[in-house]
C-alpha cells in the first residue's frame, strides 16, 4: 500500500472537510437595517490554510501515482486541484473562487488529455 498517496488523500479531503465545517465568510458588524442584508467579509487565514490543505494532498498523490509524462501529471494535478477549490468556493458562497477553481479543472483536463495523446 501506497502511504504517500493515502495521507495525501487524508489531507486533501481534511481540506475540504474544513471548508465544510468552518466555511471562511465571516458575518462582520454593520448597519443595513433597512435593506435586511448582512455584511460578511472573507477570513483569509482559514481560507489559506483551506486551499493549502487542498493543494498538498493533491501533489503528494500525484507524486505517488505513475503517469506517462508531465503533461498528464499537470492536467492531473489541475483537476484534482481545481475541484478542490471550486467545492470550498461553491459551499462557501465565492462566486469567483468557484469559477476559479471550475476554469483550472477544466483547463486541467484538456491537458490531461493532451498528455493522454502524446
Amino acid at each position: 500500500m501506497n502511504y504517500t498517496k493515502l495521507g495525501g488523500l487524508l489531507v486533501y479531503l481534511s481540506g475540504i472537510g474544513l471548508g465544510i465545517a468552518r466555511p471562511p465568510v465571516e458575518r462582520l458588524a454593520c448597519m443595513e437595517v433597512p435593506s435586511g442584508e448582512v455584511c460578511t467579509g472573507i477570513n483569509t487565514p482559514l481560507l489559506v490554510i483551506e486551499l493549502f490543505l487542498v493543494m498538498l494532498g493533491a501533489i503528494l498523490m500525484a507524486f505517488s501515482t505513475d503517469f506517462r509524462n508531465t503533461r498528464q501529471l499537470n492536467g492531473w494535478l489541475g483537476v484534482v486541484t481545481g475541484l478542490g477549490i471550486a467545492f470550498v468556493g461553491g459551499y462557501a458562497g465565492l462566486g469567483a473562487l468557484t469559477i476559479f477553481g471550475a476554469a483550472l479543472a477544466t483547463l486541467g483536463l484538456i491537458l490531461y488529455k493532451w498528455g493522454e495523446r502524446e
